[in-house]
């Protein structure tokens, strides 16, 4: 998978005249959690069990927060994160394995969460691009064996605990987490960061416009407007079905919505020209080929940069073509969504990121957050 999260150091103008499905952000994570008696001493810590079930991979996080002030944005105390591959949609056919999957992750989150505190700590799925794209039969049963499994645990299951969230809500958490795990949400802060997540299946751009002008120019599904903690955010944001890095592969090899996929090859230049192999995604299994006689870690990179690598793996044979047969291909359409998609100069810096203060930068933790601080989206 390669999926990256792309820290904006500087507030990026955005104009887009395409069409969206409407933003729906109104869906609470259920009513006040049931009483419990406990320790006195544990009256400040509370957990939060979010499922990011996307199209490469299904991930638990288990978080620990410490109560802050009155109102306040609460602390983050510990984040214990595991996964497993394939994602979801992998289990199309045989949903049963999608509820096994999901049986295992939630070992991590018992031996995590002491027994005591099972009863108040919610447990919540969210599906994203994966689920999206499959036919609403065969995802509808996927999300039916989770919601059994969920009701066999020990733990609360909110209202509407288990779906499938749609692209700007995905945009939007994402947003909230990088921002409270870099200390943006503070009040005294003057500025934020806005973030392009790259996933599998899709692809979202969100931040808070500086002009008022992005805001008046842009169609009005992709301003979200919303509170929380006492201060009121507008942001642009919106998330683009289809357009993953190995949705890209697909439509780059001509291979989306086709038929007769055990027959087919599909073959591109971007792959090494002897490649010979097999490409799966959303449940199915494409043959792809390259052509004969053709040829992720964090850090601050510009957007020229990304041009010039894929110049240097696309021009020649290299080891990390053979680790990554489809890298060429992958930085061709990176640099082509930058810079035609998305209109950034060549010289903008981005910050590449899995990771900040050792947790995960996923729209998960945007989403625990969410639960105990609402905020309502017009």
């Amino acid at each position: 998978m390669m999926m990256m999260m792309m820290m904006m150091m500087m507030m990026v103008q955005v104009c887009s005249s395409s069409s969206s499905s409407s933003a729906d952000f109104s869906v609470r994570f259920g009513n006040a959690l049931p009483s419990l008696s406990r320790p006195a001493n544990s009256s400040r810590i509370f957990y939060s069990i979010i499922f990011d079930a996307g199209s490469t991979g299904t991930r638990i996080h288990v978080y620990t927060f410490i109560r802050g002030e009155t109102d306040g944005l609460p602390v983050l105390d510990n984040e214990m994160f595991q996964s497993m591959k394939p994602g979801l949609s992998a289990y199309a056919d045989i949903p049963e394995i999608a509820g096994h999957t999901v049986r295992q992750l939630l070992r991590v989150a018992k031996k995590t969460v002491p027994p005591v505190e099972w009863k108040r700590t919610p447990v919540v799925f969210r599906a994203t691009a994966g689920l999206r794209l499959l036919p609403p039969a065969k995802a509808h049963a996927l999300l039916e064996e989770v919601q059994d499994v969920f009701d066999e645990s020990p733990f609360y299951v909110p209202t509407d605990s288990v779906r499938i969230m749609n692209g700007t809500n995905e945009g939007i958490l994402a947003w909230i987490t990088v921002n409270f795990l870099t200390g943006r949400l503070d009040r005294s802060s003057q500025k934020t960061v806005g973030i392009l997540d790259l996933g599998g299946g899709s692809t979202q751009i969100t931040f808070l416009p500086k002009s008022k002008k992005t805001v008046e120019s842009a169609p009005t599904d992709y301003i979200a407007r919303f509170q929380m903690f006492n201060s009121t955010y507008e942001l642009y944001t919106h998330s683009y079905l289809g357009n993953g890095i190995k949705a890209a592969r697909l439509s780059a090899l001509g291979a989306l919505g086709s038929d007769g996929l055990e027959r087919n090859v599909y073959w591109s230049s971007c792959l090494p020209k002897k490649h010979t192999g097999d490409f799966s995604f959303g449940g199915l299994t494409y043959h792809v080929s390259g052509v004969p006689g053709d040829e992720t870690r964090g850090g601050a990179v510009k957007i020229r940069d990304f041009r010039k690598r894929a110049k240097e793996v696309c021009n020649r044979p290299s080891e990390r073509s053979q680790v990554n047969n489809f890298l060429c291909m992958d930085l061709t359409y990176i640099i082509c969504l930058l810079k035609d998609g998305f209109g950034f100069r060549e010289s903008t810096v981005l910050q590449l990121t899995k990771k900040v203060r050792n947790v995960e930068t996923s729209w998960a933790l945007g989403a625990a957050i969410n639960h105990f601080q609402k905020f309502r989206i017009h």
